[in-house]
């Protein structure tokens, strides 16, 4: 399995292809601090069949479908769009002034790695 990471201080993007029980996808996982503890915050899981993502918040996993039909730049634009919010809204520490800064360039990066991975997977 192809396995991409891209760090934003105590954050992390762990981009990966994955296949399971008949479905696939790209699954982005984020993990950072919750009171200085590294933990698993998000994960979009971009599947053909069941697309979703989970907010861990105080240790319930939270899941929601995805209903767009493009799940991958669904989740690309959300993470985009939200990261600080749906971090908050996982526990997470407040992102300090220079993860703030790398931010932008890291998610360009998680993009860019996401969509060529999935197009590695789907030509493979």
């Amino acid at each position: 399995m192809t396995t991409y990471l891209q760090e934003v201080g105590r954050f992390k993007f762990d981009i990966s292809y994955r296949r399971m029980r008949g479905d696939q996808g790209l699954s982005i996982r984020v993990s950072g601090p919750v009171a200085d503890e590294n933990r698993e915050l998000l994960r979009f899981d971009c599947f053909d069949n069941s697309p979703h993502y989970h907010v861990e918040v105080y240790g319930k996993n939270e899941i929601t479908a995805i209903e767009d039909n493009d799940a991958t730049e669904w989740s690309l634009k959300t993470l985009s769009d939200q990261f600080e919010r749906l971090v908050d809204a996982a526990g997470a520490d407040a992102l300090n002034p220079q993860e703030r800064d790398s931010l932008k360039g890291a998610l360009l990066q998680v993009s860019k790695d996401s969509r060529n991975l999935v197009a590695a997977e789907r030509a493979a």
